[in-house]
């Protein structure tokens, strides 16, 4: 991929290690094979899968044949839950291998520290068990609603990697709206996930506020399914930017 460089693991998943100005892709809501088979080649960097009650729910058994598709194309899969028991979140974790955990729903700090130290103890497990195709330490991304300012995050920062910035609206997510990104300009750049009504329309402007990750979903789907052709127009415009910003290195 353009823009960062790829270190294979055993299990050939790539590990990071970015330029620190670019942006990387995620596109969430996959749902079957045959999405994923499309998109696999694709400079796309995460793939996400969504556990909670949705149109785009997807069981174990269908995620981890995900993210096998994933892994063997050097790409990470994200899984998303809505206010989960902790149990479960860590067994879905060991069934399936996915690589990020997104909490959507109303999970407290305190949540988050516990599946933190979980994920920590799963991971111990698997290591003395010398299980080859587990990935490395599974990561938290928590997303918080937005309208017209953004919340206080200090306490969560302990444990998740980053914050997810969506727009809030009927639903938990794919709600296809967005906030005003305005605000988004008093945080350090490359800092965060940003979600939330993006399309081929309005990427180039979110590219502006330089997040680390944009997570796109319901604008690029066609008849309730990923649609390649508008997914591969915002992976040529992220993939542009990211040139553009590796010159002003």
């Amino acid at each position: 991929m353009e823009g960062k460089k790829l270190e294979k693991k055993e299990n050939n998943v790539a590990t990071d290690n970015f330029t620190e100005n670019t942006t990387k892709l995620k596109v969430c809501g996959i749902r079957s094979i045959t999405e994923i088979n499309e998109l696999k080649t694709l400079d796309i960097d995460y793939f996400g899968c969504i556990f909670a009650e949705s149109q785009r729910q997807v069981d174990s058994e269908l995620a981890a044949k995900i993210t096998r598709i994933a892994h063997r194309h050097g790409k990470k899969t994200v899984g998303v839950f809505v206010n989960a028991m902790i149990e479960n979140v860590v067994k879905i974790v060991e069934e399936t291998d996915i690589d990020i955990v997104q909490l959507h729903g109303d999970e407290s700090v305190e949540y988050c520290m516990e599946l933190t130290q979980k994920l920590e103890k799963l991971y111990e497990k698997n290591c003395f068990r010398k299980r080859k195709n587990f990935p490395a330490k599974t990561k938290l991304w928590k997303v918080f609603g937005v309208t017209d300012e953004l919340p206080n995050i200090t306490d969560y920062k302990p444990y998740i990697e980053y914050p997810l910035f969506d727009a809030k609206g009927e639903n938990r997510g794919g709600n296809g709206i967005v906030f005003d990104w305005n605000i988004l300009k008093k945080l350090e750049k490359y800092s965060f996930v940003l979600a939330g009504g993006l399309s081929i329309e309005n990427i180039q402007k979110a590219l502006e506020y330089k997040p680390a990750i944009l997570d796109i979903n319901s604008k690029v789907e066609v008849n309730n399914r990923k649609s390649k052709k508008l997914v591969e127009n915002v992976v040529n415009l992220v993939k542009k930017n990211n040139n553009n910003s590796k010159r002003l290195i």
